[in-house]
């Protein structure tokens, strides 16, 4: 987990070789009142957010680019498995 001097959030690690391939879906219009309980630094163009709804949690994924802003999410785990897969993403071992 990187953190840089003038940012309070961390940065998602580099990719590491063997790394974690996450499935990324469209996001799910039933779900109005997820929680954002963690997140990385919006200083760089991808953004992640672990969020919560419904006893489960899922990754939030957001790129901004020139043609404005592209979401997606990964599937639900339990609350304990959504942590593992946070904390992997942030040391670089899932993208």
């Amino acid at each position: 987990m990187e953190i840089i001097a003038d940012c309070m959030s961390p940065h998602a690690g580099e990719a590491q070789e063997g790394h974690m391939q996450l499935v990324w879906r469209e996001p799910f219009q039933v779900e109005e009142r997820a929680r954002v309980v963690a997140w990385t630094c919006h200083c760089r163009t991808i953004v992640y957010e672990l969020c919560r709804a419904a006893g489960q949690s899922y990754i939030r994924r957001t790129s901004f680019g020139k043609d404005g802003q592209t979401v997606h999410e990964t599937y639900r785990w339990s609350l304990a498995e959504a942590a593992k897969v946070w904390d992997a993403l942030l040391k670089g071992q899932a993208r």
